[in-house]
């Protein structure tokens, strides 16, 4: 059996299709919002943990610009955005809860969307290929290079997935009535975890400080105290 006709065989349907883009908006949108938080951090809270903290920051910038890029990959096949917008032409008339009309307008509008993304996605998508996904022979050579070649911001990654929710989530209200709010709950849990360290090391502080009658040769936090 051949590859096509396999695939044509296991075609997701629109539902499928919008479930599984809304997952990886959700998570890409929380795993962006962890590295930007602790790359934000108190740094002699972050500096209790160096290389756990170091790591965290750089492995959620990977998955965020993974999922980013999954959400628009090229690979022959793969469910994307394009995928829900084919799939959205094709059974315009389909859709429960809009008008073949209203269905064209918002895929117009969709279109217009991610278009303006163009340049975002062009660096996202180098990216993927020259370093997330692939080693690519440029990048071993000159690792500095890619980020010249492909610059890519907080806002501009977080614009990806504001841009991509506004598209699935209108597309889901016209197809099923329903749309989400594309917030992963207490994807800033961490801070709970930052203000119990910052404490700590306050405590730390205060210990040596009161036994010894003088300021303790390691920072405090820049948190402040807890009033408790």
């Amino acid at each position: 059996m051949s590859y096509d006709i396999l695939i044509g065989m296991t075609k997701p349907t629109i539902s499928q299709i919008l479930t599984s883009l809304k997952h990886e908006v959700v998570f890409g949108k929380a795993y962006l919002t962890i590295a930007k938080g602790l790359g934000e951090a108190d740094p002699v809270v972050l500096g209790t943990g160096r290389t756990f903290f170091g790591l965290t920051i750089e492995s959620s910038l990977y998955m965020a610009q993974m999922y980013a890029a999954k959400l628009y990959d090229t690979t022959r096949a793969a469910v994307t955005v394009q995928s829900l917008i084919r799939a959205a032409k094709s059974q315009a008339n389909d859709f429960k809860y809009g008008t073949p009309q209203e269905v064209t307008t918002a895929l117009k509008e969709a279109e217009t969307r991610i278009n303006g993304l163009n340049t975002i996605l062009t660096a996202i998508k180098d990216r993927r290929n020259q370093l997330l996904a692939h080693l690519d022979p440029r990048t071993v050579k000159d690792p500095a290079g890619l980020a010249s070649r492909a610059k890519l911001t907080f806002t501009e990654l977080g614009r990806v997935f504001s841009e991509t929710g506004v598209v699935l989530n209108e597309l889901s209200r016209l197809w099923e009535d329903v749309t989400s709010s594309m917030e992963l709950v207490d994807d800033d849990d961490y801070l709970g975890a930052l203000s119990r360290i910052a404490e700590a090391k306050h405590v730390e502080a205060d210990k040596y400080e009161a036994e010894f009658k003088q300021t303790a040769p390691f920072p405090r936090p820049i948190t402040p105290r807890t009033p408790w």
